[in-house]
C-alpha cells in the first residue's frame, strides 16, 4: 500500500480515490449474522366483522308463520270489521345439484279463524300437503311449482302464506348492501283469478350473534298490486288491490333462511260490479320463527 501513500502526498486531489482503494484492501469484517424474526402471532377473526358469507342450507329447514288481520269492508254506506287469524308451518329443503335450485317442502300444519273464534278451520286439507318450488335468478323470487297456485283451491291458497318465507340474498353481505326481487303469479280469490305484481328490496343494517350462529339483521320494504276479472253469483266482477309493507328480518348467515321476522303489510282492495262496490282495507301483522 506504499504506492497509495505517496499518491495521496503527491496529489491531495485523489485523496478520496486513495481512501476508497485503502478501504477495499483492508481486511473485511465478519457479516453478523441476521437476527430471526419472531412470526407474529395469529390474529383471531372476528366473525362479526364485515363482509360476512352467506351459504346455502343443505338440511331441513322447520319454520311458522303467523298473521293477524283487521278487516274494514265498505259496501256503499255500510261498514264492517273483522279479524282473520292464520298460522302455517313447513318443512323444507333444497336439493342438492340443481339449477335452479329446486325446494322441496311439505306445509305441515294450517289453519285459520275469524272474529274471536279461537277455534283454527283448516279449510278441508289433508296434512302433510307436499309442494315443489324453483329459486330464481337474482332478482326474481321463489316461484311454486306445485300445487298451481291459480287453480282456486283451499290447497292454493294455504301455500300463499309461504310466500313470506323464502329469500335469497347475496353471498357477501355487509351493513349497507342491497337487493332487489320481483315476481309475477296468480292467487285466487272467491273464485275470480287475480294477477299479482309483488316487488321487494332489502336492506342489510348489520349482524349479531344468537344461539351460537352468526345472523344478518334485514329491512325489507314491499310493494304489490293485484287485479283481475270474472264472474260472481252471475254477475261481472272485477278486482283491483294495491299495499305495502315492512318487516325486519333476521337471516341465518350458515342456511340462508329466516330465523325469526316481524313485519306489517297493508292492502286497500276494490271490488266492482254492475249493481255496486266494495271496497277492503285489510292490515296485517306477520311474524315468522324457525322451529
Amino acid at each position: 500500500m506504499a504506492t497509495v501513500s505517496a499518491m495521496i502526498l503527491r496529489r491531495p486531489g485523489v485523496l478520496f480515490l486513495a481512501f476508497a482503494l485503502t478501504s477495499a484492501c483492508a481486511p473485511s469484517a465478519a457479516t453478523p449474522a441476521p437476527r430471526p424474526v419472531d412470526a407474529p402471532a395469529p390474529v383471531a377473526v372476528d366473525p362479526l366483522s364485515a363482509p360476512w358469507t352467506v351459504s346455502a342450507a343443505t338440511g331441513t329447514i322447520s319454520q311458522e308463520i303467523r298473521l293477524e288481520s283487521s278487516l274494514l269492508s265498505r259496501v256503499d254506506s255500510m261498514e264492517q270489521r273483522d279479524t282473520v287469524r292464520a298460522f302455517a308451518g313447513a318443512e323444507w329443503t333444497r336439493l342438492a345439484g340443481e339449477s335452479p335450485l329446486r325446494i322441496s317442502g311439505l306445509l305441515t300444519a294450517f289453519g285459520w279463524s275469524a272474529d274471536t273464534d279461537s277455534a283454527f278451520s283448516t279449510a278441508g286439507l289433508l296434512l302433510p300437503l307436499p309442494f315443489a318450488a324453483a329459486e330464481g335468478p337474482a332478482g326474481e323470487q321463489v316461484r311454486f311449482t306445485r300445487p298451481d297456485a291459480a287453480s282456486c283451491g283451499a290447497d292454493a291458497a294455504a301455500l300463499q302464506l309461504l310466500r313470506e318465507l323464502f329469500v335469497s340474498p347475496p353471498r357477501r353481505l355487509e351493513a349497507g348492501t342491497t337487493w332487489a326481487d320481483s315476481a309475477n303469479y296468480y292467487i285466487c280469490r272467491d273464485s275470480i283469478v287475480l294477477a299479482v305484481r309483488s316487488v321487494r328490496a332489502f336492506r342489510v343494517t348489520g349482524a349479531e350473534r344468537r344461539e351460537g350462529e352468526i345472523v344478518a339483521i334485514v329491512a325489507r320494504t314491499s310493494r304489490v298490486t293485484m287485479q283481475g276479472e270474472g264472474h260472481q253469483f252471475g254477475e261481472a266482477l272485477s278486482i283491483t288491490a294495491e299495499g305495502e309493507g315492512a318487516a325486519q328480518l333476521v337471516i341465518r348467515l350458515s342456511g340462508a333462511f329466516i330465523l325469526a321476522s316481524e313485519g306489517e303489510a297493508t292492502l286497500r282492495m276494490t271490488m266492482r260490479g254492475r249493481r255496486r262496490s266494495q271496497e277492503l282495507t285489510q292490515h296485517t301483522r306477520i311474524s315468522i320463527s324457525a322451529r
